[in-house]
């Protein structure tokens, strides 16, 4: 059975393999989440000294298809850029650093079809006729406008 100990700082815990712990809920390393009694073997009065730590479970967070769904009946202008110069090619061709633009009647056909990120579609859930969102990408930069 673990002893549980007041390092010289004030900070409670227990020697592991040599280590200080003072974070029960996470390996020895801070890298993954445990459960204190099955991992290190603490008991339930010895975690009620470090309950104030216990980590906040995760919200779930809506698939990509949810957040696509979420802008059904919404109308979008997109307008593409990028600092390369261009050769005429199809529009959102995905060898083609060109300059488009798109309008957008249907999101759910075409965030379908080309992915912009879950917090790019969190964003234009909220996005009200006539702003403007950006999306700031490596080689281009995308600009959203919400339309009628």
């Amino acid at each position: 059975m673990l002893k549980i100990i007041t390092d010289q700082f004030g900070k409670k815990g227990f020697i592991v393999d040599n280590t200080f712990i003072t974070d029960p809920y996470y390996r020895e390393d801070l890298g993954v989440e445990v459960d204190p009694i099955e991992y290190y073997g603490l008991t339930e009065d010895q975690l009620v000294q470090f309950e104030h730590m216990k980590p906040e479970p995760e919200e779930p967070q809506p698939k990509y298809e949810e957040l696509v769904q979420k802008l059904k009946g919404k109308k979008f202008f997109i307008v593409r850029w990028s600092g390369d110069a261009c050769e005429h090619k199809t529009l959102f061709d995905d060898n083609c650093a060109c300059h488009t633009s798109n309008r957008v009647d249907d999101p759910i056909t075409f965030f379908n079809k080309y992915c912009y990120g879950d917090d790019v579609l969190k964003d234009l859930q909220d996005l009200e006729v006539g702003q403007k969102y950006q999306v700031d990408e490596m080689m281009q930069d995308i600009e959203i406008m919400r339309v009628e």
